[in-house]
């Protein structure tokens, strides 16, 4: 849970990066306005003579050694550098931050932020119907069908009914059909919600594990 300084707001599932840009740019920051002015500042002589500088130095440092130019298609990266960006994604437990992030306000005053309307329609019926949930900050490791490791942040956890919530539309479910496959086989507790009308009316129940009942 991170708490602004400034402005005193609690907000669940910021990664340590948003946690800075929050603290920097809050309307309650005293320092705000010496900053300047966004995008314009970038644009200065000055702004990009040091990005230039920048990419400069990250190619003699090498940074850019494990990286293919591929024409007019721009950029590629090598199976060496994909391996690495893997195992950095694999250390860090942040949320991955979508576009369309909005900040939700739970009924007990708690800032969380959701990543689609979805997410808030569903969050906003679990308060109407007075179900406690919470946005979990810990990644749940799974494994694909081809052997590899990844990391899947689940988007709402009813600790009442131990149940793990995920809104996700027909074209996601169908993208997404080995990971949501090998989910399914580490979390008897997953609830996959498909369409905004269940979201509108989603209704909990406790769902019994296998183990127990057979």
């Amino acid at each position: 849970m991170f708490k602004c300084k400034h402005c005193k707001k609690e907000i669940e599932g910021l990664s340590t990066a948003n946690k800075a840009n929050h603290s920097r740019w809050c309307l309650e920051n005293p320092k705000r306005s010496t900053y300047g002015g966004g995008c314009k500042q970038m644009n200065t002589e000055e702004a990009k003579a040091k990005r230039v500088d920048g990419i400069k130095k990250a190619y003699a440092d090498g940074k850019y050694d494990n990286v293919i130019y591929t024409g007019n298609i721009g950029y590629k990266h090598t199976d060496a550098s994909k391996s690495l960006i893997s195992q950095k994604a694999l250390a860090s437990n942040h949320r991955r931050l979508v576009r369309s992030i909005r900040e939700y306000v739970k009924k007990d005053g708690t800032i969380v932020m959701l990543d689609s309307s979805w997410e808030e329609a569903l969050a906003k019926r679990l308060d109407n119907i007075g179900v406690d949930w919470n946005r979990p900050e810990e990644p749940i490791p799974y494994v694909t069908s081809d052997g590899k490791t990844h990391k899947y942040f689940p988007d709402f956890y009813l600790p009442q009914y131990d149940l793990y919530l995920d809104p996700k539309n027909p074209a996601a479910m169908a993208a997404q059909k080995d990971k949501i496959d090998c989910l399914k086989k580490v979390m008897y507790n997953l609830v996959l919600i498909e369409t905004l009308n269940e979201c509108l009316n989603y209704t909990p129940a406790v769902i019994a594990r296998i183990a127990d009942v057979v």
